[in-house]
């Protein structure tokens, strides 16, 4: 087992995700970056086998690796605001963090691999972590947040990377 890696991902486990947090969403109820990445998985899981209707081959284990993944860099660098991502070259910021986390060197890669968002794997990856973060803000709208902007970037994004890879996104 790679100490490393677990202890480099226990740091997420109560990481509040801040554009919740910022939408106004209290602590209490604040989806965590590890809350994600498990929803993330799950829509992974229901995308493969519309992804093998397509017809499109791909590796299911690589887009789980990077899903599980795919944010450990924010247990040192924190979940940044939008804000702030808009600001800085938030993928040189990633890049360090995840070199200074000292992690095994096929997770680096998988990591790699995603923020290159050039294979299928990624992109599966990428489209499962959209349609996360577009459920949540279903889910908190129908609490009564104004999570509007989310709600609509994220379905927003969703629907582009769907198209890109041949898929037709239901609503949530």
């Amino acid at each position: 087992m790679s100490k490393v890696l677990v202890d480099e991902g226990m740091r997420v486990l109560w990481l509040a995700r801040t554009g919740w947090m910022q939408s106004g969403i209290p602590a209490a109820i604040s989806e965590t970056v590890a809350q994600h990445t498990f929803i993330a998985s799950l829509i992974a899981l229901d995308l493969f086998p519309k992804m093998r209707a397509s017809g499109k081959a791909f590796n299911e284990a690589k887009v789980l690796k990077m899903i599980v993944v795919h944010d450990i860099h924010e247990g040192l660098c924190g979940d940044l605001p939008k804000w702030a991502s808009e600001r800085i070259n938030k993928r040189v910021l990633e890049e360090e963090a995840i070199s200074n986390m000292n992690l095994p060197e096929e997770i680096k890669m998988i990591l790699k691999e995603y923020s290159l968002m050039k294979s299928d794997e990624a992109k599966i990856a990428r489209l499962a972590d959209l349609m996360a973060t577009w459920r949540m803000a279903i889910y908190y709208k129908q609490l009564g947040y104004d999570v509007d902007d989310i709600l609509k970037s994220s379905q927003a994004e969703s629907m582009k990377l769907a198209k890109e890879l041949g898929l037709v996104v239901e609503d949530l």
